[in-house]
């Protein structure tokens, strides 16, 4: 295997370790949050402060990545990350569950920018797209971490879950530190005074759709639980089914994405992705029972399986030579849509319903949809293979 074919790989586990850490939480989530006594209204106060501060990161990840290289921001960031995820599925307390959820945000987000720049620099050396795979890696560790973590979460030892997630973090940090340190030598890290920014319309568009796309992943996530769990009290072991299905199908949607993005523009598939994801909120919005609000997380996984890497690579591209910047730029902008969201969902769900914030949701996947055709950076992916 060829070294970059081994740093390649390498990344596919950071991702699939990452995932695996969020799944565990997804799934083990319903339980936690009942247990230490979190409604929905807090619930979307604490989501709101954790999408704050990854917003935060990824921002200033950027230019940690920019100033001192991605190696080293990616692996501390992912021994960090999972130290705070063992002590967030052990949490207890409103206050526990509170500040680890925002200590692991900020984590999370410094470990998500570093781990996706170096996949959009391997995907630039290599010539052909592989951002979407390495996605699926992720979506693969969510759906197995997801169903893990509501099976762990009702069993007699509940804390395995966050041993779980930080051993496996621990060790996809040691084995990439270990494959990149061998590859040749990189250009250096640019001056600290390097820009780094961007705030072109293309990336406050790309920014504003991201927001959106994440942000409905996010309620997937860490809302289905509280759904399921509502509507088959009897099911709750199985609360993480639903993160389960919309990982597994997003997984699926990646890991075959890539050839798609050879054949079309990716502002047309994020298009086409949102229409998807508009209609798997609406049948979660129906409330028609566990099974086909499960079947409705899945599509909502197969909707919004190609958004983020295909935002994410467009938004590389804008910033040539500089994927970081690139990335950092369009999390920043994509606070717009995605920090109000969460504040949206909880107080939506405290005063009507959960299926009704679902609703609402279909409905801004709808408008970011409309706002990319309009308004997204066009072309083709030429510029993955050096055709800028």
């Amino acid at each position: 295997m060829l070294q970059r074919d081994k740093v390649h790989a390498a990344v596919g586990g950071v991702f699939f370790a990452f995932g695996l850490g969020v799944g565990l939480w997804s799934g083990a989530s319903g339980a936690i949050l009942t247990r230490a006594g979190v409604d929905s209204a807090s619930l979307g106060i604490i989501l709101t402060a954790y999408t704050g501060v990854y917003l935060v990161a990824m921002t200033a990840g950027g230019s940690l990545a920019h100033r001192f290289g991605i190696r080293p921001t990616l692996v501390g960031a992912a021994v960090l990350f999972a130290a705070a995820l063992l002590g967030l599925l052990n949490a207890q307390s409103v206050a526990s569950v509170a500040s680890l959820l925002v200590v692991s945000g900020f984590l999370g987000g410094l470990l998500d920018v570093a781990m996706n720049s170096e996949g959009a620099r391997i995907e630039r050396s290599r010539g052909k797209p592989i951002l979407a795979r390495l996605h699926a890696a992720a979506s693969a560790g969510v759906a197995a971490g997801a169903i893990l973590g509501s099976l762990i979460a009702a069993s007699a030892a509940p804390g395995a879950a966050g041993f779980i997630a930080a051993g496996g973090l621990a060790a996809a940090a040691a084995v990439y530190e270990r494959t990149a340190r061998s590859e040749a030598p990189r250009t250096p890290p640019r001056s600290p005074t390097a820009r780094g920014l961007s705030f072109s319309p293309a990336l406050i568009v790309l920014g504003l759709v991201l927001g959106a796309s994440i942000a409905a992943e996010t309620a997937a996530l860490l809302w289905s639980a509280l759904l399921l769990r509502a509507e088959a009290p009897g099911y709750a072991a199985f609360a993480g089914l639903g993160a389960a299905f919309f990982a597994l199908c997003q997984a699926t949607l990646r890991f075959n994405a890539d050839g798609v993005r050879l054949m079309t523009s990716d502002r047309k598939i994020i298009v086409a992705s949102f229409a998807v994801t508009a209609a798997g909120f609406a049948v979660t919005a129906f409330d028609a029972g566990f099974a086909a609000s499960v079947a409705g997380f899945a599509l909502i996984g197969l909707g919004t399986g190609a958004i983020v890497p295909c935002g994410f690579a467009l938004a590389a591209r804008q910033t040539p030579g500089r994927p970081a910047v690139g990335l950092s730029s369009a999390s920043l902008f994509s606070a717009l849509t995605r920090l109000p969201a969460p504040l949206a969902t909880g107080a939506i769900a405290q005063a009507f319903s959960l299926p009704m914030a679902f609703g609402a949701i279909a409905a801004a996947a709808v408008a970011a949809g409309v706002g990319m055709a309009l308004f997204g950076p066009a072309g083709g992916n030429d510029s993955i293979a050096g055709k800028d």
